[in-house]
């Protein structure tokens, strides 16, 4: 269902689920260039800011939480923008967007900040952009818990479901990174057309964006890195504990082999047979394996094998 805010000569139109018929009445009343009408009827993906001359066209990529999945998801937002007109569009929920644009239709004072300042887009467009950061943000905050989490269980003995819901949290930073990385690339562009369209003063606005966007860069990349830490710290846990386990077994069979040559040599259906058939031959034997046994610890203790 379309969703539109109009204020003081200024028009946001939010369609989700865009139809062909959708598409025909926004050219018609915002004589939107055929290009962008081709571009909304169809999902992208790869970013894009070009300038159509009476509007702006964006496409962008939010990697948003999907509950379903668990996991963060890249979900395409069309943003056209001319100078008294703002149209999003998107084919699936854009929880941020939806909530930027409820406020604005309930709270007169921000709507009046965004809708009237500078008698343009460029505020609305601006604050807009900023929301959906400042979203993307509180979801990096997100997964930093997460990573919070798995870091306080590193030395907890669970290091087989630790190395499963670190590779799970690995693949949600790389979804993630995958998503905003392109919107180095898309601020550039934004900021060579914006100021052309807006005028100059929208030029201070732009390394507010950018500013933003580094923080994002940054506290994904940081993530990423503690996780690879966390993974190969994991990694040689269970690593370790397999060495010590195959390092225990080693040791038993080591032990367990001359006894079983002593016994066999003394169960040797032979005439002359030491020990065997004298008195007490049963613990003579014993007490032989036993100090074998008592020798080849001390040997093991001495070359710290053990």
């Amino acid at each position: 269902m379309i969703s539109r805010i109009d204020y003081k000569g200024i028009s946001w139109v939010d369609v989700p689920s865009l139809t062909p018929e959708d598409i025909l009445a926004l050219t018609k009343e915002f004589e939107l260039s055929h290009f962008v009408a081709e571009e909304l009827s169809r999902p992208s993906f790869r970013p894009r800011a070009e300038n159509y001359g009476s509007h702006l066209y964006f496409i962008l990529h939010l990697p948003l939480f999907d509950p379903e999945g668990r996991s963060h998801r890249a979900r395409e937002l069309d943003i056209v923008v001319g100078k008294k007109f703002l149209i999003t569009v998107h084919q699936e929920p854009i929880e941020p967007m939806a909530e930027f644009f409820k406020h604005c239709e309930l709270n007169l004072a921000l709507r009046e900040r965004c809708f009237s300042v500078s008698g343009s887009t460029d505020t609305l467009l601006y604050m807009l952009w900023k929301k959906l950061y400042d979203h993307l943000l509180a979801e990096i905050d997100f997964l930093q818990k997460k990573i919070d989490q798995i870091e306080e269980r590193i030395f907890t003995g669970q290091e087989k479901k630790l190395i499963e819901d670190i590779s799970y949290l690995r693949r949600d930073v790389l979804d993630f990174s995958r998503a905003v990385r392109p919107h180095d690339s898309l601020l550039e562009s934004f900021a060579e057309i914006g100021p052309d369209f807006f005028g100059n003063s929208f030029k201070r606005l732009i390394p507010e964006l950018a500013a933003q966007y580094r923080r994002l860069s940054n506290l994904l990349l940081n993530n990423k890195d503690t996780l690879e830490t966390l993974y190969d710290t994991t990694n040689s846990l269970i690593t370790h504990r397999s060495s010590e386990i195959i390092k225990a077994f080693t040791m038993l069979a080591l032990l367990t082999f001359p006894l079983t040559l002593i016994a066999t040599v003394f169960s040797i259906d032979a005439v002359s047979r030491p020990i065997v058939g004298q008195p007490n031959d049963f613990w003579v034997i014993i007490g032989i394996m036993a100090g074998v046994v008592a020798v080849m610890v001390a040997f093991f203790k001495y070359r710290r094998w053990i």
